[in-house]
């Protein structure tokens, strides 16, 4: 299973074990794409990553898209760096 394959997957895994929604999210160009407004879900997703999916000298940096007048929601960035 790819790399991006099997995030996406422990990642919904983890929320239904949770009991919460899954934000919307996708890969695109080795970067996930995930629209939320809420800080917890980052901290889930990168504790699965780390925990589940990466490799130990990995982990995952998050950025902010802020909502523009095409797009009026919050958008964050996902990628993959060494630790």
């Amino acid at each position: 299973m790819g790399l991006e394959t099997l995030s996406t997957v422990e990642i919904r895994e983890r929320y239904h074990k949770l009991g919460k929604d899954v934000p919307n999210m996708f890969w695109q160009h080795g970067t996930m794409w995930i629209d939320t407004e809420d800080t917890d879900d980052l901290r889930i997703i990168k504790e699965v990553m780390e925990d589940e999916v990466l490799n130990q000298n990995l982990t995952v940096d998050f950025n902010l898209l802020k909502a523009t007048e095409t797009e009026p929601w919050d958008q964050w960035s996902m990628d993959i760096v060494e630790k």
